[in-house]
């Protein structure tokens, strides 16, 4: 039983490190690397509630430059063993169209094992609510 369990542990570490590799690949504008983490099928839904198929992810993120970012608050969720949900929270400032914009997001991202690896299936991210200074 403790061997599951430290299989478990690994397997959520290794999923926190491909979250993490993802946005590094983003910020060097590596999207050849960034989309091999993608399966054909993925999808993504930003706060504004607009879709986005890979493809159209990947010209969105041709004409961004992400400047700098900080992922936090990772959670694992181990679905079965060839699918999982990794959500997180994300700050992050990014150069969109000429203008600089300042993300706080929850991120719920599907992770899925096809054809022995690990890809990014679909995420979902919603903006927090900014920070009360009070």
């Amino acid at each position: 039983m403790g061997n599951q369990k430290t299989k478990d542990i690994s397997m959520a570490d290794r999923l926190i490190a491909y979250e993490h590799e993802t946005w590094s690949l983003i910020k060097r504008n590596d999207l050849n690397g960034f989309a091999s983490y993608l399966s054909e099928d993925f999808y993504d839904i930003f706060p504004d509630g607009k879709e986005r198929t890979k493809s159209e992810l990947l010209d969105f993120l041709g004409d961004a430059d992400l400047k700098d970012y900080r992922l936090g608050n990772f959670r694992v969720t181990l679905l079965t063993r060839d699918a999982a949900i990794v959500t997180y929270h994300v700050d992050a400032r990014a150069i969109i169209q000429g203008k600089e914009i300042a993300m706080r997001n929850s991120v719920t991202s599907g992770w899925a094992k096809r054809g022995g690896r690990w890809l990014n299936v679909s995420a979902v991210a919603s903006a927090q609510p900014p920070h009360n200074s009070n």
